[in-house]
């Protein structure tokens, strides 16, 4: 007896590499995938959409803290400022400009989604009012190129970067000045995470090292290290779990826990 089969699903290439996000509302990933963003149904594991701009290759990307948008970089060093619709499967582009001399190697929105910050291969560290489409602030410090940049979730106006000339750098946007320079590591610091509270701000890199500093101070320069981790594999990416509710009717404050990832191939906890 002849057996037939209908197609019912195709499933094809999401990911090829580098930085993956979850959207505000937990029902989405991000995931570059050569020269566009994969957004898929985390319930599902469906592509839901696939959003960028036709050869050119994604370098990186930010997904919004509350709107369906996401801020874009190509091998162009055009950063783009797209609006989606996941449930229509449909997307616009706002604008798009170009700021970095080289590609850029990160974005990050701050808590309030005004604001992205981005790192360049050519040392800058760039921020940009979205919305309008031009930069606020351009600070220059590192020396080669900028791995990561994170905004305090504490803050809109306390921004880190790490590069590799081996420092992590914080930055005051309020005073547009470089307020402390973090050394600890002794390779390229391609990591950044801060807690929930912005009290704490973890960095790794390619030394195989974890850094925790303290910056609860008002003042960032009074910003230090507390311990370090070695963790036997260059370190990529670091994520910080969020603090359990019932830390929120605690008097001590609560445990920090992250994961990293890096050469090693799998994602670790710590802490």
């Amino acid at each position: 007896m002849a057996t037939t089969f209908s197609q019912l699903q195709r499933y094809g290439r999401i990911y090829s590499g580098g930085k993956v996000a979850v959207s505000a509302d937990g029902a989405l990933l991000a995931a570059a995938c050569g020269d566009s963003i994969s957004l898929v149904d985390l319930a599902t594991g469906r592509l839901l959409l696939s959003v960028g701009a036709e050869g050119d290759e994604i370098t990186a990307f930010a997904i919004h803290p509350s709107l369906p948008e996401l801020v874009l970089a190509g091998s162009s060093r055009h950063l783009r400022h797209v609006r989606y619709s996941a449930a229509a499967g449909s997307s616009e582009q706002v604008r798009a400009w170009r700021a970095h001399k080289l590609p850029v190697v990160d974005l990050a929105f701050e808590r309030t989604g005004t604001l992205a910050a981005s790192a360049g291969a050519d040392g800058a560290v760039m921020v940009f009012d979205v919305a309008k489409g031009y930069a606020t602030h351009v600070f220059r410090g590192h020396d080669g190129v900028v791995h990561r940049v994170a905004f305090s979730p504490a803050s809109s106006t306390r921004l880190a970067s790490s590069g590799a000339d081996h420092s992590v750098r914080l930055w005051d946007l309020a005073s547009r000045e470089c307020a402390a320079v973090l050394s600890a590591h002794v390779g390229a610091a391609r990591a950044l995470a801060w807690s929930a509270d912005g009290a704490t701000l973890i960095s790794g890199g390619a030394d195989q090292m974890v850094n925790v500093w303290d910056c609860r101070a008002a003042r960032l320069t009074s910003s230090r290290l507390t311990s370090s981790l070695a963790v036997l594999e260059g370190v990529e990416a670091i994520a910080v779990d969020p603090p359990p509710r019932s830390a929120e009717r605690s008097a001590e404050p609560p445990k920090l826990t992250f994961v990293t990832a890096g050469s090693g191939g799998a994602p670790r906890p710590r802490g």
